[in-house]
């Protein structure tokens, strides 16, 4: 049975030192809400029952204080992209300047979800030809995205162009706490390579989709022991938050 798992954190010997620390609430719970985000427009991004669940996972999963944290999976379809959205209007609803990251450059779906202009983005940033203030949008109060952009050479290298420019440490620097979509981890290097950008990684398992072989190869040289929340069972509230809160 999978549980969650707290990852290692461990800082980059080049990393930059925040000069600006995100302002983390001390409640999840706490009343009144700097937001609600429950309008017509967040509805259509993503169920409210999802964003509920991703709060009980916040809270379980003592995420208070992190900079980056990407969601992963080890196959496409295990909703990957629906709980990196849901974490992320978490986050910007209770007050934190968060960014959401487009990493999955070779299949990018978030901007067109969120509707918003899918270019420049990553790619563009990375192959310079865009600077970080032309990427960013903003989609609803405390949350912007930078989308996928266009990748003209290869994704490899436009991750590894990424790590140069330290785009990371410049949005955490500037109090940003970054959420991404990252690719999944089997079929391509991309995902792992993408990973290894994030200080922390949460690994969603659709239940009763992927066998445990796949997932132990799917971690296997990820720089930090993702924390893994089980998605997927037959419920109104996820199976990875059930299992969270012990509903």
């Amino acid at each position: 049975m999978l549980e969650v798992k707290n990852a290692s954190k461990t800082a980059s010997p080049t990393a930059k030192p925040a000069s600006v620390a995100p302002a983390w609430p001390s409640s999840l719970y706490a009343t009144p809400r700097v937001q609600a985000w429950t309008t017509p427009l967040n509805e259509s991004f993503v169920a409210e029952e999802i964003v509920e669940g991703c709060r009980l996972a916040i809270q379980h999963l003592g995420m208070d204080g992190l900079r980056s944290v990407g969601v992963t999976s080890s196959l496409r379809g295990e909703g990957r992209t629906t709980i990196a959205i849901a974490t992320a209007l978490v986050l910007a609803e209770y007050g934190l300047n968060t960014i959401l990251l487009e990493l999955d450059l070779a299949n990018p779906e978030l901007a067109q979800r969120l509707a918003v202009a899918r270019f420049p983005g990553l790619g563009d940033l990375a192959e310079g030809r865009a600077i970080l203030t032309d990427t960013i949008r903003p989609v609803v109060a405390g949350l912007s995205i930078i989308p996928a952009g266009v990748v003209q050479g290869s994704i490899p290298r436009a991750l590894s162009q990424l790590a140069k420019t330290e785009v990371l440490d410049t949005l955490v620097s500037e109090g940003h706490v970054i959420v991404a979509d990252l690719p999944p981890l089997l079929g391509n290097s991309a995902g792992r390579q993408a990973a290894g950008l994030m200080a922390d990684v949460i690994l969603v398992v659709r239940a009763r989709v992927v066998p445990a072989s796949s997932i132990i190869e799917a971690v296997g040289g990820l720089p930090v022991t993702p924390k893994v929340l089980v998605n997927g069972t037959k419920s109104r509230v996820p199976g990875w938050a059930r299992r969270l809160s012990g509903v």
